[in-house]
């Protein structure tokens, strides 16, 4: 299995990227997108990875599984991925040159913006959830107009506007919109592998106590009266990586947004995640990003 990766958004509101055949954003971003050269580097590998911000795919063609939180999805066009912050998700892929999407990145501050000026767009995010599908399968009419938007968005981009311009806030704003609203959508898609209510509520489990030192594999499969080693198996069929390696992926997606934001030391970051002590920490941190926590510091401090 590769190896997972945290993927952050870099001192952008919201970051674009057209990947397409008729659009060669690889070269065309890389000014626009201060993380656009790493999100090429790494995207051919598509690897199991987090975001600490929201992720929007717009699935155009080609032959692609996408992963999410323990479920499935067989994409087609016309549907929508929505990953929330800190989701591990990863693409399947068979042919790379076939695999046409358009990715939009959206900081947790712009989305907030967003929902806190329209009370309608909060209901219909709240919705979304409840319905316990990250992809959404839009109409036909739906799924033209939010090309229409982002067609727009990559246009002005081309033309070199920044994304803190109004317009392109607002474009993208109605392109969520659209997305997120109920009426835009046909039935969801069915997973291809069904979640049962028990694998759901471990994974509720696991994130209201991510932060608790004692989240530990033999606690987790106690709570839930199973036996330590079929939980382990259990676990690791659903969500494709092992109980510990996602507990410590999202402790540590969730390390590095308190790093950027850079308002306790690194030790209390440590603790305040849940790992036992500061060493621990830090090399779990070195082996997944392949750098040290107080270099990642110094990066957003600069």
């Amino acid at each position: 299995m590769k190896q997972s990766i945290h993927i952050p958004v870099v001192n952008q509101d919201f970051e674009f990227y057209n990947f397409s055949t008729k659009n060669q954003s690889y070269d065309l971003l890389k000014k626009y997108n201060e993380s656009a050269e790493k999100l090429y580097q790494l995207d051919p590998l598509f690897r199991l990875h987090t975001h600490d911000c929201f992720e929007i795919l717009v699935f155009l063609s080609g032959d692609c599984e996408f992963f999410c939180e323990g479920k499935t999805y067989t994409l087609r066009r016309g549907d929508v991925v929505v990953v929330p912050p800190y989701a591990v998700h990863q693409a399947t892929v068979k042919n790379i040159d076939h695999y046409e999407r358009i990715i939009i990145n959206i900081s947790k501050r712009l989305m907030a913006d967003f929902v806190s000026s329209s009370p309608s767009l909060n209901e219909n995010i709240v919705h979304q959830k409840t319905q316990g599908s990250y992809v959404l399968h839009l109409n036909a009419a739906s799924f033209q107009e939010i090309i229409s938007f982002l067609h727009e968005i990559t246009n002005r981009i081309k033309n070199g506007e920044k994304s803190f311009s109004f317009t392109l806030q607002y474009l993208l704003f109605q392109t969520l919109q659209v997305i997120l609203n109920p009426e835009s959508r046909l039935p969801n898609l069915r997973n291809k592998d069904e979640q049962d209510e028990r694998f759901l509520s471990i994974l509720e489990y696991i994130e209201l106590h991510l932060t608790q030192s004692d989240l530990s594999l033999d606690n987790v499969s106690s709570h839930f009266h199973l036996n330590k080693y079929y939980f382990s198996h259990y676990f690791k069929k659903h969500m494709n990586l092992p109980f510990y390696r996602y507990v410590s992926l999202k402790r540590l997606s969730f390390a590095v947004t308190m790093i950027k934001q850079n308002q306790i030391s690194i030790e209390e970051i440590a603790l305040k995640c849940g790992f036992p002590d500061y060493s621990s920490f830090y090399r779990l941190f070195k082996k997944e990003y392949n750098l040290s926590p107080k270099n990642l510091q110094k990066v957003y401090k600069n």
